[in-house]
């Protein structure tokens, strides 16, 4: 939930406990890379669990239509299950 375009404090908690300790090596690197660098990263991390979503769903609905298998795969990419409906 946001509260004013930010996080809830809450939900800041459990990203926290769910990321574990902050690697200060990896964030020196990341703090060096350009703002394109950072995204780029950022876009091949997002299509990578993509990817990893589609094989999943794919497996556990092997005779889902592709059009209502997108629309699966986009709730739950999203966590939104009213998308699409």
């Amino acid at each position: 939930m946001t509260v004013h375009g930010r996080p809830a404090e809450g939900d800041v908690v459990q990203l926290y406990r769910r990321l574990g300790p902050i690697d200060r090596q990896q964030m020196e690197i990341w703090r060096k890379m350009s703002p394109a660098q950072r995204l780029e990263l950022a876009f091949q991390a997002y299509q990578f669990a993509l990817e990893i979503v589609r094989v999943t769903e794919r497996r556990a609905h092997p005779n889902m239509l592709s059009e209502d298998l997108n629309w699966h795969i986009t709730r739950r990419m999203q966590g939104d299950q009213s998308l699409g409906r």
